[in-house]
């Protein structure tokens, strides 16, 4: 696939404009940035009258040359006792089962009109192909009523071609590369490992948050218990939440590598605390319990100080997860607080840093290196200058209003 061959919707994006002053950030904000395209398909699974099980239940394929990931919406959803749908790769490494009274680990897509029971979204595969086979023996008569039509899937834009989108202009969100400062120096988190090793762990707990199946933005596990920051203009409804799913361990096993390792996803479940001003959203996902072995980050409340030194993780781009740790505009040492002081949506409210960032990146944990801990939310990249550098919230003022939620008690 080629931009050439991309659809036209696509072709129509536009990206918001990398405005040099808070105030102008303030009146457009950004947006998640765009990772695929919703297709339109005609698919049903279940018996026709006549037909034996070893033909209703032959497993179907939808697929999307060169894809990213195979995200499919069911438009109805109903299995007699006994019948499970399972939706997976060809290799089965991913593998996620639906039943009557069991729909597993799913999204809800208001916007879609899904309801979370008889029309929901299965939670994506990577790759080009998804595989659907219906297994089991009925316990009970197959209805009318019974059946499975699927009328939509989401594809992921190809890899491979992410960067030459972006630089097209065709990804929207904030894909501004002025929120790269100088030579691009963020890199896939496992170019750390000899070097870094605090940095590595510490990206453990950092996710990609796939929103409706085709936006993208980045998100982390905070404190021990169901807890998971992003940002409010990635998600800013309870609705934007249900719709959500988070991939933890999408990154690269080796520093030249292109395969992720073992990626676990799990769906969002309730958002518990927003603000469009300070930009946070704090919410809980289902199957916490899964994430769980990722570890999470510990907050860091008090101000930043200027000329400290901080590192970024996240997700730039739709890529991989990868650490931003020195920057050429930091004389190529170490990244550091540069305004401890700086405008955001509101005035004072965010701490300036160099730090490499793209579109994609909002959400990314921002941690001080001298307590391996979030001091800030990263939010907006700016034009790499004192006036106007890459920006994060700072958690001075996010922890006073989600304090209730943890108990009163820093984690």
């Amino acid at each position: 696939m080629s931009i050439a061959n991309l659809p036209l919707c696509t072709l129509g994006l536009l990206v918001s404009a990398c405005l040099s002053t808070a105030s102008a950030f303030a009146a457009e904000r950004p947006a998640p940035l765009r990772a695929g395209e919703t297709r339109a398909i005609s698919l049903s699974l279940g018996p026709q009258q006549g037909l034996s099980k070893s033909a209703w239940s032959k497993p179907v394929q939808i697929r999307a040359a060169d894809a990213a990931y195979i995200k499919v919406h069911f438009e109805h959803f109903a299995l007699p006792a006994g019948v499970t749908l399972e939706v997976s790769d060809p290799q089965r490494r991913e593998v996620y089962r639906y039943s009557q009274g069991d729909l597993g680990r799913h999204t809800v897509d208001a916007s879609l009109g899904e309801d979370g029971k008889t029309r929901f979204g299965a939670m994506s595969v990577a790759g080009d192909t998804a595989v659907l086979r219906l297994v089991g023996t009925p316990t009970e008569p197959w209805a009318p009523h019974h059946g499975v039509r699927i009328s939509r899937y989401d594809e992921g834009f190809p890899q491979p071609l992410m960067g030459e989108l972006g630089e097209a202009g065709l990804l929207g969100g904030d894909a501004s590369s002025k929120s790269i400062c100088g030579a691009k120096d963020s890199r896939p988190v496992a170019c750390y490992a000899a070097t870094d090793a605090t940095a590595v762990a510490r990206s453990k707990p950092v996710a990609l948050i796939l929103l409706n199946g085709t936006k993208w933005c980045t998100a982390w596990r905070v404190g021990a218990g169901n807890r998971v920051f992003t940002n409010n203009h990635c998600l800013d409804s309870a609705a934007d939440v249900a719709a959500s799913e988070y991939w933890f361990n999408y990154q690269a096993t080796t520093c030249a590598g292109t395969a992720s390792g073992a990626v676990t996803k799990v769906a969002g479940d309730q958002m518990l605390k927003t603000d469009q001003t300070l930009d946070y959203t704090l919410l809980t996902v289902k199957n916490a319990a899964a994430i769980s072995g990722f570890g999470y980050l510990s907050l860091d409340v008090r101000k930043p100080v200027v000329g400290e030194e901080m590192y970024i993780s996240g997700h730039p781009a739709t890529r991989m997860k990868e650490l931003s740790v020195v920057s050429d505009r930091d004389g190529g040492g170490r990244c550091k607080i540069i305004d401890a002081d700086a405008d955001g949506y509101g005035t004072d409210t965010d701490a300036g840093y160099y730090c490499d960032t793209e579109g994609g990146n909002s959400g990314s944990p921002v941690l001080a290196r001298s307590s391996h801990k979030a001091v800030a939310l990263h939010h907006f990249g700016g034009s790499c200058n004192l006036q106007a550098p890459n920006r994060g919230v700072k958690m001075q003022l996010i922890w006073p209003q989600v304090k209730s939620f943890f108990g009163n008690v820093v984690p």
